[in-house]
C-alpha cells in the first residue's frame, strides 16, 4: 500500500470518526430537550430516562397520574424514521375491556402490545377506517368512545389509542428524522426543538376525558 492511499484511507476514518461523534452529540441533545417546556405543565415533575436513553416525564395533571415518553421508529425500512410521544394516563379506577386502535398500521407497530393479542373487532363506520382494532379477552364498548376517535383521529398525526383498564395512552408523532441525513447515513437525527407544550396539554386533556367517561361508566 503506497504512501497515498495510506494518507487518504487515514483521513476518511478522521472525518467518519468526527461525523460519528457529532451525530452522537446532536442526538443525545435533540433527545435530552424533548420535554423541556412540559416540566410546568405537570404538578410535581420528574425527569428521567429509560432504557434507551430517552427521556420520560412523570407527574400530575388534573387529579390523574401521566406519564410522557418517546420512542425512536427506525424499523420502517425507506421510511424516514418518526420519533412517536406516548401519553400515558394512569387510571384512578380500573375500567372494562381493553382495546387498540392503529391508524395507518405498518405492520411494525413496536410500541404496541397489540401484536400480541388475538381479538380483532369490526371498525365503528364514523372512525377512520385504514387501521386496525384489537382487543385482549374483552373488548372496550367501542360506544364510549365513538365522540373522541373521529376528532382524535382527524389529525393524520395521531397514529394510535390504546385503552385497559389500568390506563389510557395516546401515540402522536411529533418529528420526523433529518431526510438527507438518513438516507446517507441511515442515522435517526432529529432537531434539538422541545414539543410543544400546547400540544402536550392538548393530548393529556383528550386522553383524561377518554379515562374520565372510562371509569364513569363501571357500574
Amino acid at each position: 500500500m503506497n504512501i497515498a492511499v495510506l494518507v487518504l484511507l487515514m483521513t476518511m476514518i478522521v472525518i467518519m470518526t468526527r461525523k460519528y461523534n457529532k451525530d452522537v452529540s446532536s442526538k443525545k441533545q435533540a433527545r435530552s430537550c424533548v420535554f423541556d417546556e412540559c416540566n410546568s405543565l405537570l404538578e410535581k415533575p420528574l425527569a428521567s430516562l429509560d432504557k434507551a436513553n430517552l427521556p420520560v416525564l412523570y407527574g400530575d395533571y388534573g387529579g390523574f397520574k401521566v406519564h410522557l415518553s418517546v420512542v425512536e421508529d427506525t424499523l420502517g425500512w425507506r421510511k424516514i424514521p418518526p420519533l412517536w410521544l406516548l401519553i400515558k394516563v394512569i387510571a384512578n379506577n380500573p375500567s372494562h375491556g381493553t382495546l387498540d386502535f392503529i391508524a395507518r398500521p405498518a405492520n411494525n407497530e413496536f410500541y404496541s402490545p397489540s401484536w400480541q393479542w388475538d381479538g380483532s373487532m369490526a371498525i365503528p363506520a364514523a372512525w377512520p377506517q385504514h387501521a386496525i382494532l384489537k382487543y385482549l379477552k374483552q373488548p372496550v364498548d367501542t360506544g364510549l368512545l365513538d365522540k373522541y376517535v373521529p376528532e382524535l383521529f382527524a389529525d393524520t398525526k395521531m397514529k394510535e389509542l390504546l385503552v385497559t383498564p389500568a390506563m389510557t395512552r395516546l401515540t402522536y408523532l411529533i418529528k420526523q428524522g433529518e431526510r438527507g441525513e438518513y438516507l446517507l447515513m441511515r442515522n435517526a437525527v432529529y432537531d434539538n426543538v422541545p414539543v410543544s407544550k400546547d400540544v402536550v396539554e392538548s393530548l393529556i386533556k383528550k386522553a383524561i376525558a377518554i379515562r374520565v367517561n372510562m371509569e364513569s361508566a363501571v357500574i
